[in-house]
């Protein structure tokens, strides 16, 4: 196998989805892009992504686009004659649609190597599409639209995912999930956290009105599959504070929600991305009801905080929350069972928060990028 020159190799990012865009998937490929910049310099790290209101710098290269109707702020790409003349050595893609046919044609034409990164399982996510058809059509009809639009998205991200060389997951548990639906040539690999900026900090603990009462949240997208629900009705349950932090399409709903249950709920919308950790560290629990996640890069953050994390029993949150170390699993809508372990919580906190900032470590960001580089590495050789 021949040696490759790292420091000169050129990468291209393609995603469905970039800022303006606050989402997990967002933070992890500017996080990726500035650490890998450490090595290939910067000028050397593309992000190709759907038109918005941010503009990028010269290597973050915005594509035509038009809205996506399903599911608010989100976008879809168009062709771009900007791809038809790039210089690569490696397509990276982050998003299952358009970016992914993008970067599939763009790998073909060059030649090149082609990764993608599985961050979200979509066909999950078919009841917005399916919430909007509710006022047209009956519900068992709308219950059979849901599962034929379900079984395509899946056999749409099974094409997907097979015609790229590697895929690259962030949990066994993904991992599992893709090769039972037929898929090899998976890499688990963590999507890393900022852990020089994600660490305790209890400067200013302002988030709460009361400091010397219980507090207990939730930061995230605010969206039907987080099944916030949960974390709402246990207020009545639960004599503290309970501060739900983020935006989504959802929010209206559970603002009217929460508002009909208990005035000890919180909303404090979108809380900037360097003054998370003063968030998580004014909270006793992170409770993330959510049983879409592919890792939960959310509970990890929380837990490089030293907050330890009460979530639901689903998909990878059973991987990244260590039960009984780092926190604690609940069956998603057993709100009793969620109140138990909340209580077992308290009275294991210490420990459990000695453990959750140990466990947390294990996945800076720094750790995934030594593993992106051998994949990159190997991939580019075995391709020439």
């Amino acid at each position: 196998m021949k040696n490759f020159n790292l420091e000169t190799m050129r990468i291209g990012f393609f995603t469905d989805t970039y800022f303006s865009q606050v989402n997990g998937v967002t933070y992890t490929i500017d996080l990726w892009k500035r650490e890998l910049a450490k090595i290939y310099k910067e000028k050397n790290i593309f992000v190709f992504y759907p038109n918005s209101e941010y503009k990028g710098s010269t290597n973050e290269i915005s594509l035509p686009s038009v809205k996506f109707p399903l599911y608010g702020g989100y976008k879809i790409s168009l062709p771009s004659a900007k791809l038809l003349n790039l210089n690569l050595d490696v397509v990276h893609i982050h998003g299952l649609y358009s970016s992914a046919i993008f970067g599939i044609s763009v790998a073909k034409k060059l030649k090149i190597p082609c990764i993608i990164t599985y961050h979200t399982p979509t066909h999950l996510y078919t009841h917005y599409a399916t919430n909007l058809m509710s006022s047209y059509f009956s519900r068992s009809s709308t219950k059979k639209i849901s599962a034929v639009l379900q079984k395509g998205l899946m056999k749409w991200e099974k094409f997907v995912l097979k015609s790229c060389d590697l895929i690259t997951v962030p949990s066994n548990v993904i991992a599992g999930y893709l090769k039972e639906q037929g898929i090899e040539n998976v890499k688990v690999i963590s999507n890393g956290i900022d852990i020089n900026l994600f660490k305790e900090d209890t400067r200013q603990r302002n988030f709460q009105k009361d400091k010397n009462k219980l507090c207990i949240g939730y930061c995230g997208r605010i969206g039907i599959e987080k099944h916030l629900e949960d974390l709402i009705f246990l207020a009545k349950k639960f004599d503290g504070e309970i501060l739900i932090a983020g935006e989504g399409p959802a929010k209206k709903y559970y603002k009217q929600m929460a508002n009909k249950i208990s005035k000890n709920i919180k909303f404090l919308g979108r809380i900037p991305h360097e003054e998370l950790p003063k968030f998580y560290s004014c909270l006793d629990f992170l409770v993330f009801p959510s049983v879409v996640e592919t890792q939960g890069l959310v509970a990890l953050e929380a837990m490089a905080c030293g907050t330890p994390v009460i979530g639901a029993d689903a998909m990878a949150l059973k991987e990244t929350i260590l039960a009984g170390k780092t926190g604690y699993l609940y069956k998603p809508g057993d709100v009793y069972e969620l109140f138990t372990k909340l209580q077992n919580g308290y009275k294991n906190r210490e420990i459990l928060t000695k453990n959750c900032v140990d466990e947390a470590r294990k996945h800076s960001v720094e750790n995934t990028v030594k593993e992106l580089r051998k994949i990159y590495e190997k991939i580019k050789t075995e391709k020439k």
